[in-house]
C-alpha cells in the first residue's frame, strides 16, 4: 500500500498544483475581461496580491467609489 501512494504521490501533486495555477490564471482573465488591465503587468503579481486586488477593487464597487476605484486600477491599465 504505501508503495502505491509513493508511485501516485507526485501525480496527485501535479494535479494540485495545475488546479492552483488555473486559478491564478482565472483571476488573471478576470481581470483583464473586466476591468481592461494589462496582462504584462499583472504578471509581474504572485496569485496572493491578485486576489487581494479583485478583493479592493470588489470592496470599491459595492462602495460606489469611483474615484478609489480608478485610482486602485490605474497603475494596471493597457
Amino acid at each position: 500500500m504505501s508503495i502505491l501512494l509513493l508511485l501516485l504521490a507526485p501525480g496527485i501533486f501535479a494535479i494540485y498544483l495545475l488546479i492552483r495555477l488555473q486559478i491564478c490564471l482565472s483571476r488573471v482573465r478576470y481581470l483583464v475581461d473586466t476591468y481592461g488591465l494589462d496582462r504584462k503587468k499583472l504578471r509581474k503579481l504572485g496569485c496572493g496580491q491578485l486576489k487581494g486586488l479583485r478583493q479592493s477593487i470588489d470592496a470599491f464597487r459595492r462602495s460606489n467609489d469611483a474615484f478609489g476605484l480608478e485610482a486602485l486600477v490605474r497603475p494596471y491599465r493597457a
